[in-house]
């Protein structure tokens, strides 16, 4: 449930500042996909920060913020 938060949460607080990304859809499926793929890789390798899997917080934090940087990037300027 909480990777599922940080999913949604960390493409649309990356929309609310910066405006970027505009496909929130594609950064949603990406960043659940990139959470998802921390928390596996997190529990493969054992690795724990403190208590509940901390670092399984943090790798889905990041894999979710990388991905909503390579919709952003993937969609290139605004066209006018």
């Amino acid at each position: 449930m909480v990777l599922g938060l940080i999913a949604v949460a960390v493409p649309a607080g990356a929309y609310a500042a910066f405006g970027k990304p505009r496909s929130l859809g594609s950064a949603w499926l990406l960043a659940a996909a990139a959470a998802a793929s921390a928390q596996a890789l997190g529990e493969l390798a054992g690795a724990t920060l403190g208590v509940l899997g901390d670092a399984q917080l943090l790798l889905a934090i990041a894999g979710a913020g990388l991905a909503a940087a390579i919709v952003a990037i993937a969609e290139g300027p605004p066209k006018r």
